[in-house]
């Protein structure tokens, strides 16, 4: 059956009692959202409530908190609560999630037996797809759509971090902990690929100075896992005495050559 479109001042989700709760998947990196309101906030064009855009896709425990409006449209009387969640796609920046979600001409994509809907940001690709939390409830959701609130501030950190180590040396002290600390508390909750490239000084032969840049970018990507930053965003590097900080010649032993730089991409 092909998804049915409205385009009516209102429309609601009509979920039976056997229809099951839609939870978000374990173990996976889908990003979700999550929006509650009450009652004394829904009116027949919707009320505001609060909402949760949840992003495992970058790491655990990376949460935004956002507004909305026009969500519970036309709930009866008596109901205190309602919620609603799913999935949440094309999503590849913070700054495209907030905004207006139904589409041109207050259209709404319904899906045919699921007891949800699929909703578009009407300015980029990003899409909803939200259902009740409660079964049996009906949700609704105001025909001009919902207006997502959620300020995203620019981190406030550098894209790069070089980190320095000791000479012949592979393994994070604690002050490179704590720069990358500090690193990843601007850096995990934001999209962006991660770049690990492990350097060395010429001093030695060349080939045991890149395996030395491998065991340094591994020591760097491991504590950045351990963080709870989603693996797949970490591209581990080594250059060995190649494209050095400091050009030198051969056998010149330089603590600013012996690093490993992160990029945010």
């Amino acid at each position: 059956m092909k998804p049915a479109k409205y385009g009516s001042t209102m429309f609601t989700l009509a979920l039976a009692a056997a229809t099951p709760v839609m939870a978000q998947p374990s173990g996976t990196a889908q990003p979700w959202a999550q929006i509650e309101a009450t009652s004394a906030m829904i009116g027949i064009g919707g009320g505001s409530g609060d909402g949760q855009l949840t992003l495992p896709n970058l790491g655990t425990n990376c949460t935004y908190p956002f507004k909305v409006s026009g969500f519970g449209a036309g709930i009866q009387v008596g109901v205190s609560r309602i919620a609603a969640a799913g999935p949440v796609q094309n999503m590849t920046r913070l700054e495209d999630f907030p905004g207006s979600y139904n589409g041109a001409g207050g259209q709404v994509t319904v899906v045919a037996g699921g007891g949800g809907a699929t909703l578009k940001n009407s300015a980029n690709p990003v899409t909803m797809t939200l259902a009740a939390q409660t079964t049996g409830l009906n949700i609704g959701i105001a025909g001009q759509g919902l207006a997502i609130s959620m300020p995203v501030p620019p981190p406030e950190a550098p894209r790069q971090l070089v980190l320095e180590f000791g000479y012949n040396k592979d393994w994070l002290n604690k002050e490179n902990k704590a720069k990358l600390d500090q690193f990843l508390a601007a850096w995990k909750c934001r999209f962006g690929q991660i770049e690990i490239v492990g350097h060395t000084d010429s001093v030695g032969k060349e080939d045991a100075n890149l395996k030395l840049s491998v065991t340094r970018a591994t020591a760097v990507r491991d504590y950045i896992l351990g963080a709870g930053v989603w693996p797949t965003r970490i591209e581990p590097l080594a250059a060995g005495e190649n494209n050095q900080q400091v050009a030198t010649g051969q056998g010149v032993r330089l603590r600013a050559n012996r690093v490993v730089v992160v990029t945010i991409k």
